[in-house]
């Protein structure tokens, strides 16, 4: 495929032709595969050739591109093509040296195939966590569902830092320290570190957003208990009740009933939420943010209170050897960077189930934790037993 558009000074991502008997027609974008020296390795191979004009037969719309002469061949890994002719998670994989044919270099486009030879080597410093088990919808998949539940899903993940589990080819993987492209659609943030320095973080605010948030390989989101305007302190506290093996689902159900007489005591308007998984979020917006140090500290002190009322049947420890015949209390999504998954982010799990916002009275009818799908947002599939 030829080069056809790149900045001149850093590489995004190029836009690529591909010859059509004697027409260059485009191919789409590859918005991944780009180390620092092979951008500048590619930006030095096109300088000299750049050009006011396209060299489309057919022109497209690309206001920003930085155009050349279609006299150089690269190699592309890409999974799919669309209708149009477009590839579809197209990795750059090099510029083609080897194949020269009178004076230039030839086309040479990579047979479809599952982007995990190419671009899908994820390094092992952006692996937080690995999910060997994981499951994910396809990027059209995830496009459509965006579009159906985006005025509702931004009330609670706009506007938010967001911890990502992304899918890169085979591998489904909580993300940490450097990130992909990041698309124009999507917002980035630079915050403090924990251990020192700094990081960035991804915010949206629309439905662009999102999608462009799936271009870069997001599945799950994880918002922050706080806003992008004030992120040193906490505008909600979160309740993770998580069933070990051996705990019944009525248990998780008159826990969370329990959690919620708690907290209105202490004056919180609460709401539940099903995680798509196995467990029950109950949600506590503050009146008045605070620190995440105070929220972390309260949270701790309200889960030890339901603890100690039955040690047998109860955990605030996260060790996996206190967990099972125990429903763990996690209090420990409380604090500053810590997240859950967000009220309607799909789940890296069979069937793509969604953690849904739900009502108490649902909750109290016997909801399932994995009740809404992707495919149904709205609609409850099942209903678990009491």
């Amino acid at each position: 495929m030829e080069k056809l558009g790149a900045r001149p000074r850093r590489i995004a991502s190029l836009y690529i032709g591909r010859r059509q008997g004697d027409r260059l027609v485009y191919a789409g974008k590859v918005p991944s595969g780009y180390s620092l020296p092979v951008a500048r390795e590619v930006r030095e191979a096109l300088d000299p050739y750049i050009q006011t004009r396209s060299p489309l037969t057919t022109p497209v719309r690309k206001p920003k591109a930085t155009w050349v002469q279609p006299v150089i061949d690269a190699e592309v890994a890409y999974s799919s093509v669309t209708a149009q002719g477009l590839v579809r998670e197209a990795a750059f994989k090099g510029l083609r040296d080897d194949l020269v044919r009178t004076g230039r270099r030839a086309l040479r486009m990579v047979s479809p195939r599952r982007v995990a030879e190419a671009r899908d080597v994820v390094p092992k410093e952006n692996i937080l966590q690995l999910l060997p088990d994981a499951v994910a919808p396809t990027e059209a998949q995830l496009n459509a569902y965006w579009e159906k539940v985006a005025k509702r899903a931004l009330v609670h993940l706009g506007n938010r830092p967001l911890k990502l589990v992304r899918r890169v080819g085979d591998t489904i993987f909580y993300h940490k320290g450097p990130l992909p492209p990041i698309p124009r659609s999507v917002h980035r943030l630079t915050v403090a570190k924990r251990e020192g320095g700094k990081g960035v973080r991804v915010w949206v605010d629309d439905l662009a957003g999102l999608h462009g948030l799936v271009e870069m390989g997001a599945v799950e989101l994880h918002p922050w208990n706080a806003m992008v305007y004030d992120i040193e302190h906490a505008d909600r506290l979160v309740f993770d009740l998580d069933p070990g093996a051996g705990v019944e689902w009525p248990f998780v159900i008159d826990t969370a009933l329990e959690v919620r007489r708690l907290l209105e005591e202490e004056g919180f308007a609460t709401w539940p939420k099903v995680t798509g998984g196995k467990g029950l979020h109950i949600m506590a917006p503050l009146r008045e943010a605070i620190s995440h140090d105070e929220a972390h500290r309260y949270s701790r002190a309200l889960a030890e209170r339901l603890a100690a009322t039955d040690r047998g049947r109860y955990t605030v420890s996260a060790s996996m050897a206190q967990r099972p015949g125990r429903l763990f209390i996690d209090y420990l999504r409380n604090g500053r960077g810590t997240t859950a998954a967000g009220a309607w982010s799909p789940r890296v799990r069979p069937g793509f189930p969604i953690a849904a916002p739900v009502t108490w009275r649902q909750v109290e009818a016997g909801i399932a934790p994995d009740a809404f799908t992707l495919a149904s947002p709205f609609k409850a599939k099942r209903r678990a037993g009491r």
